[in-house]
């Protein structure tokens, strides 16, 4: 399985993180990739046959792709509503995908935050009924063993209102049992660091933008892994609920520019355009004085996890540090221009999403 994202606050799903001096390592190469395009696509999954799943989350489309013949197929059905017990085969905003055991694949639904089950060739199954911890959250990472795993940050979000303080220092990861709805808590990410958010004539404590956030993900088997972004080092719980702390590894901070604030200030009051957030309300937000050392993380068939490094606005190449399943660091992979990792497969293969102007694909890439 792979990375989790945190599924928090406006200003934790704005924060990025930090790149590192090092750039040597190694570089992929592409095999193939498909020939149409879309605006904007989550991960990717490769199924049994060599087909891949993914979704364009803005056009809101499940999406099923042979790399060989440069077939693509839309699986299930977009509505823009939902009703309560509406058949597995609609969807409102398919957002994520993962793999489950043996023939099915999860498509997670962003909008009417349910999962819902198809096989690989297409069929829907079933929605998933999942317990309400957490909150209204989606759950996003999934094993092969039949639980599904999300952070629970109500905590944080449900700690909003003007003028109240809410500090947790840590954050729990939930293991969710599918055919039960048992939940238990297996790991605990830091909390986020927190500053005061100016709102007209009103202050709010918030995480800042561009702070330390920790990521989870977790592997088919059950093994667990948490990325400390205050350390830069990969822990792993193992099935039997040992913890194996990792490394920390060196790297160059990345300092948050004027640029970085401007360009965050605007995206919020974009998207504050939709709740009737005027033009001219005073508006002013925390932000850490450097990036932390990794962004996102996806973690490979054999159990390596591949962290992207933040960077720099204008730095043109991805980059991730791969550590091993025993949290020691291994190499780098820089990415070609414009891509960036979606998933894995057989044989070594890396799915990338490749950017091309203002649309996207999805290439299929070996390591050299």
């Amino acid at each position: 399985m792979d990375f989790v994202r945190s599924w928090a606050p406006l200003v934790l799903l704005l924060s990025a993180t930090a790149a590192c001096s090092n750039r040597s390592g190694r570089t992929l190469t592409l095999e193939t990739k498909l020939p149409g395009s879309f605006q904007q696509l989550s991960n990717v999954v490769e199924l049994h046959d060599g087909h891949i799943a993914f979704a364009d989350t803005r056009e809101r489309l499940f999406l099923r792709g042979d790399l060989r013949t440069g077939k693509l197929d839309t699986i299930g059905t977009r509505v823009d509503t939902l009703p309560s017990g509406a058949a597995a085969s609609l969807y409102k905003l398919p957002g994520w995908v993962a793999h489950l055991g043996g023939d099915t694949i999860a498509l997670v639904d962003f909008a009417a935050i349910r999962t819902t089950l198809w096989s690989e060739s297409g069929q829907a199954l079933k929605a998933l009924s999942l317990p309400p911890a957490g909150g209204q959250t989606p759950v996003l990472a999934y094993d092969q063993s039949g639980f599904g795993y999300k952070a629970d940050y109500q905590a944080i979000v449900g700690g909003g209102e003007p003028g109240r303080t809410m500090r947790p220092d840590s954050v729990p990861v939930l293991r969710l049992e599918l055919k039960s709805g048992r939940v238990d808590t297996v790991a605990s990410l830091a909390g986020p660091e927190y500053g005061d958010a100016v709102f007209g004539e009103q202050t709010q404590q918030v995480a800042k933008v561009f702070g330390p956030n920790d990521l989870f993900g977790v592997l088919p088997d059950g093994r667990l892994w948490v990325a400390r972004a205050r350390e830069n080092r990969v822990d792993w719980r193992g099935l039997g609920g040992v913890w194996l702390q990792g490394r920390p590894h060196e790297y160059a901070r990345v300092p948050v520019t004027a640029a970085d604030k401007q360009r965050v200030i605007a995206r919020i009051r974009e998207q504050g355009k939709g709740r009737g957030l005027p033009d001219t309300l005073r508006l002013e937000w925390p932000f850490a004085a450097s990036k932390p050392p990794f962004e996102t993380g996806l973690t490979n068939p054999t159990g390596d996890v591949w962290l992207q490094r933040a960077r720099p606005a204008d730095a043109p190449e991805a980059v991730y540090d791969v550590y091993g399943p025993n949290g020691a660091w291994k190499q780098t992979v820089t990415f070609p221009t414009g891509v960036t990792l979606a998933g894995f497969g057989g044989g070594g293969a890396v799915y990338g999403i490749v950017k091309d102007g203002d649309r996207k694909t999805v290439g299929k890439y070996q390591l050299r």
